[in-house]
């Protein structure tokens, strides 16, 4: 049985909703699957996209191919990235911080500091 993760549509006419399935390559689009993933809603603004990161890898390692736009998605939230990185035996990226304000010193701060050396015998 070859597995696909892909998607689902639902809701109504020009309202669409989409679960991320992994299903049975051979059935129906919106027919049965075996496990949901998670779900995509490209209607709010910004696109809502909720992924089970620890199922989704799950799936991946067993050896399910994902849709073209079901492997956009899972990038978009950085799990595809994670699968690759584990595949090529590196580690993960460690998640991005926010980085830390410059201390406020004042302006005279950006300034080279005043030369302590003392005046050599020459100049006296």
């Amino acid at each position: 049985m070859a597995v696909r993760i892909r998607l689902q549509r639902h809701g109504k006419k020009r309202r669409p909703f989409y679960r991320l399935v992994a299903a049975d390559s051979r059935s129906q689009r919106d027919g049965r699957f075996i496990e949901r993933i998670g779900y995509y809603d490209p209607m709010t603004d910004p696109a809502n996209i909720v992924i089970d990161a620890e199922k989704a890898l799950k799936w991946l390692r067993t050896g399910a191919q994902p849709s073209d736009t079901a492997k956009d998605l899972m990038s978009k939230v950085g799990v595809w990235e994670q699968f690759i990185n584990e595949k090529l035996g590196q580690p993960s990226p460690p998640p991005e911080t926010e980085p830390v304000p410059a201390s406020e010193e004042g302006p005279d701060s950006t300034e080279e500091p005043a030369s302590t050396e003392e005046p050599t015998e020459e100049a006296k």
